[in-house]
């Protein structure tokens, strides 16, 4: 995987000698460590700054605020996958971070296969589910893709096309030429159904018939009974045309 595509991680430890074994063995299976933070206010700050893909956490950090209370507002400023880093196996405290819906947990002390191998889990939970009501969803969601999961950047997603229990995203030149350099440009298949993936995408996607969602962003023209995206031709259904319209920033005039 390039490093424009590797995930970038957040790791959240107190312990200097844990965090540096966990970076260590994060950057030898090709992932990204954005940013390392050792208490709430830091990774709070990182955590804008940085926009990291997934983070770790260690439950238990020095200071008022646990990794439970620092989980809960990282998904509030936006809902990416969590993955606990715990030591503790009290009920109390695993009901507790069970309720802020963690996609993985990792019991300490670590192997570096376990970590790499709770991260695809993590990342397999988290594009199966639904994202919680008010959660806003992430701008870049990865995909599985050429044996690897690959960012995607939503906002260059042109549209989808779905079929059966599998999605199609069509992208645009420039971002599947990012994540598939030297390919010829095709739409990105996912084993996944169209429902599932309309979770992760935001007012932009307008649903244009039962198995076909566009990005306005990347509307064109619009006809009566069809729309343009690029080179894409979407054909709209019986009374989709005014509802489209509505959605979109038209200036009114005579014909």
């Amino acid at each position: 995987m390039n490093s424009s595509n590797a995930l970038r991680i957040l790791v959240v430890e107190d312990d200097e000698l844990t965090a540096w074994a966990i970076e260590e063995a994060l950057i030898a299976a090709g992932y990204n460590v954005c940013s390392k933070a050792r208490d709430y206010e830091t990774a709070i700050r990182v955590r804008k700054q940085e926009s990291p893909d997934l983070a770790l956490i260690d439950i238990r950090l020095n200071g008022q605020l646990d990794g439970i209370a620092l989980a809960k507002e990282l998904t509030d400023i936006e809902w990416i996958p969590l993955i606990y880093l715990t030591a503790n196996t009290e009920m109390e405290t695993y009901n507790r971070a069970r309720k802020t819906s963690p996609a993985a947990f990792l019991h300490k002390p670590f192997r570096p296969r376990e970590l790499s191998m709770q991260i695809d889990l993590a990342l397999d939970n988290f594009y199966k589910w639904r994202i919680p009501a008010g959660k806003r969803p992430p701008e870049d969601v990865f995909v599985w893709h050429d044996k690897a999961y690959v960012r995607v950047n939503t906002g260059q997603i042109m549209l989808i096309n779905a079929s059966g229990g599998y999605s199609e995203l069509i992208l645009t030149n420039e971002e599947f030429a990012r994540i598939a350099p030297g390919s010829v440009h095709q739409g990105v298949l996912l084993s996944v159904p169209f429902k599932n993936v309309l979770f992760y995408l935001n007012d932009n996607f307008y649903r244009a018939s039962r198995s076909i969602c566009i990005n306005l962003k990347h509307v064109d023209r619009v006809e009566s009974d069809r729309v343009f995206l690029g080179q894409h031709e979407v054909l709209l259904p019986v009374g989709k045309h005014k509802e489209l319209l509505e959605r979109l920033p038209v200036i009114r005039s005579r014909r």
